[in-house]
């Protein structure tokens, strides 16, 4: 895509918000039902199927981050850039161990995992470091929307094993935690404001669109594809009015205003109790910062963790 004028926005993370690295320990990893999230198998399968998108896709964007480290000469991002590229491993490898569980119990995320995985391969053989990071600060813009979803909208997870929905929430917080990180250097390293835009469409549609499909072949291997009731109730789930997926339709619009910054939306209260209801699975709390919201938070809490 040919070059066009960047545009500098004013808005950066909150000065009350760090991109922090949490050691976790979640209690899924006791066992949970094939079918956890509220015994549906359209809904479980589509976020066991989503767990395999992260071993290749996180790697994506740290390489993507780390590409253009020497044209940043910013300490705080380049602080920053390292605490993201800790996170997105540790979901790495949060999520693997989700997705050999679900293995074990014989549903095929192998299979997701190359769905995703070959796409990203095809996406690195084409484009140039700046275009892969104009991609990665669209998928994480993606991310962010969910994250911001899961926040605004509790109902997304009932019913599910909050012991798998604890990981999920850990997710989503630290998605909204470093949201800008990528976006701030694609900025610094004064990328095209033609490819950021022009690249969004494509990302969320490939990434949606493999997502759909894996939740089909997976709903199929189990038997569970004529189970329409399920099948309807999960497609609703997603794509219904105001649905998981459809509901981040303002988020995606947003990205196409010239003075987009993620931080525009800011969800550092909605962290913050995350983290305050969350704190037993953080394994190095001590050792983190605390986190001070720029706005009044919008729940009194935030996705408590389960009592033991």
């Amino acid at each position: 895509m040919g070059d066009a004028k960047t545009v500098k926005s004013e808005f950066r993370r909150p000065d009350g918000v760090k991109v922090q690295f949490r050691r976790m320990k979640f209690d899924f990893e006791d066992g949970f039902a094939r079918y956890w999230h509220g015994g549906s198998p359209f809904k479980s399968l589509f976020w066991a199927q989503l767990s395999t998108a992260f071993e290749p896709g996180e790697k994506f964007f740290i390489d993507s981050a780390r590409a253009l480290k020497d044209q940043i000469d910013d300490p705080a991002l380049l602080e920053e850039i390292s605490a993201f590229c800790k996170q997105e491993g540790h979901h790495t490898m949060q999520h693997l161990k989700f997705d050999r569980m679900n293995a074990a119990m014989g549903i095929d995320t192998e299979g997701c995992r190359r769905r995703y995985a070959r796409v990203l391969d095809r996406v690195r053989e084409n484009l140039d470091p700046m275009e892969m990071l104009a991609v990665t600060s669209a998928l994480e813009h993606f991310t962010a929307g969910l994250a911001d979803r899961f926040f605004k909208h509790p109902e997304i997870g009932a019913g599910a094993d909050p012991r798998v929905n604890a990981l999920w929430l850990w997710h989503a917080a630290e998605e909204a935690e470093h949201k800008a990180t990528c976006y701030d250097v694609y900025r610094k390293a004064h990328g095209s404001e033609l490819t950021r835009i022009g690249v969004l469409g494509p990302a969320w549609f490939l990434i949606i669109g493999i997502a759909v499909l894996n939740t089909f072949v997976l709903l199929y291997k189990d038997k569970k594809l004529w189970n329409l009731k399920d099948v309807a109730g999960g497609l609703w789930y997603l794509f219904g009015w105001n649905g998981f997926i459809s509901g981040m339709l303002p988020s995606f619009i947003s990205y196409l205003n010239p003075r987009f910054h993620p931080w525009k939306e800011d969800n550092s209260a909605e962290i913050a109790h995350w983290q305050k209801d969350n704190e037993r699975y953080i394994l190095n709390l001590d050792k983190l910062e605390p986190i001070v919201p720029s706005t009044p938070p919008s729940a009194p809490s935030i996705h408590p963790a389960p009592a033991i």
